[in-house]
């Protein structure tokens, strides 16, 4: 899935602009900003948007309302409301709705809940529906090439819930449900061929409508959920996923595990060494495309775009040193700037075996942040890869 939010252009607004547009003595900022945005797959956008920001009592931003307006190079202009929300300490809540010239719509909400009336249970909520008429795909396996770029429009509803349970300070266990839904249609690149006079028999070329079962565990020892400094996460799953549409009946497993660790140097505050790795496995037959493993974009390989790379099974090695350059008192908020170049290594297969790793994508890169401290981390990442940079900008670190 490509949901491409263009809060990290308003969060940087608000990280260096407030301090010129803050309205003074008030809990409220606005401001005006034009928006210069880009992504491997999207292409080129150019616009503005007005921001209003509102903050508590403590100066800390509680809630972001954005109207925006763009002009995207392959499907014309686009009109959205960007809504994001901390209601309190332990809840947070994001919106985007928009509408745009050519194929394009999206209307996608996320809520979470970290003391969802009991302090040990928490609650996520996830849903929506879109068009994303710029998605790619070249074909499965680390070995797909460039030239079998192709494109299509993945029309998309999905709906997933997580309820936890905190069996200690740092352990969760986790129950997930999701429903996925997803129809290939023609694309919004006419410069590319369509997916399906590529690829007619791939699996998932007609759609699936995909409910997934899934338990899992968390380990967090982190001292911030969006701006952690230190500590580590791991996260397993197991899922149990069946197709109810076009191929009824045909089930498929996945197994995924994952661990970010971050390192305070020990000469000095300023240095953040950060480590993320990733494994995950799907088993079973006919499994569509898009509900296989992947590598590429703003997580994974930062060189790039979305979806590059798909096979059934992923491994994934990320490391970046976090530098911090900036922290200064901005209209009352504690700003932090930051640099981090990084290297991305990863590979996908389809079965174990001795060749299993014998190509791996390596993606050097540098990234940029802005941080407000506890819940804000906007940032731009610039990854090279064998077919050139991509850019990616986002409201979080990327893991």
């Amino acid at each position: 899935m490509r949901c491409t939010w263009h809060w990290p252009w308003l969060i940087a607004g608000v990280l260096l602009v407030t301090g010129i547009c803050h309205a003074s003595e008030t809990e409220t900022s606005y401001f005006f900003l034009p928006i210069i945005a880009t992504s491997e797959n999207g292409g080129n956008e150019y616009g503005a948007l007005p921001v209003l920001v509102s903050r508590d009592e403590n100066d800390e931003i509680r809630t972001i309302v954005a109207p925006m307006y763009v002009f995207n190079e392959f499907l014309g202009s686009r009109a959205s409301l960007n809504l994001i929300g901390f209601p309190t300490d332990d809840s947070d809540y994001r919106l985007i709705a928009s509408y745009t010239e050519t194929i394009e719509r999206k209307l996608v909400a996320r809520y979470r809940n970290y003391f969802f009336g009991h302090p040990r249970v928490t609650l996520e909520v996830e849903g929506g529906f879109f068009k994303d008429a710029t998605a790619r795909f070249f074909g499965l396996s680390n070995k797909s090439r460039q030239s079998d770029e192709t494109n299509y429009t993945n029309q998309e509803g999905l709906m997933r819930m997580t309820l936890g349970y905190q069996l200690t300070d740092h352990f969760e266990i986790q129950l997930t449900e999701r429903f996925r839904d997803v129809d290939i249609q023609r694309g919004g690149i006419d410069s590319l061929p369509f997916i399906d006079d590529t690829f007619p028999l791939i699996a998932g070329i007609d759609g699936a409508t995909i409910v997934g079962h899934r338990v899992g565990a968390l380990y967090d020892s982190r001292d911030d959920r969006d701006t952690p400094t230190h500590g580590t996460l791991m996260t397993a799953f197991a899922e149990l996923n069946q197709n109810i549409g076009k191929d009824i009946g045909a089930t498929f497993q996945r197994y995924h595990a994952e661990y970010t660790g971050l390192y305070p140097s020990q000469l000095s505050e300023r240095f953040t060494f950060v480590t993320h790795a990733k494994i995950q496995a799907v088993f079973g037959d006919g499994v569509p495309f898009f509900e296989q493993s992947s590598l590429g974009g703003e997580t994974t390989l930062r060189g790039f775009g979305v979806d590059r790379f798909i096979g059934k099974h992923s491994a994934l090695l990320n490391v970046e040193e976090r530098i911090q350059i900036l922290k200064k008192r901005i209209a009352g908020t504690m700003t932090e700037l930051e640099i981090a170049p990084f290297i991305d290594v990863g590979t996908v297969f389809d079965t174990f075996g001795s060749d299993t790793f014998d190509r791996w994508q390596i993606n050097p890169g540098i990234g940029f942040r802005g941080i407000a401290r506890p819940n804000v981390a906007a940032r731009v990442d610039i990854g090279f890869g064998t077919e050139g940079a991509a850019v990616f900008a986002g409201l979080d670190f990327p893991f």
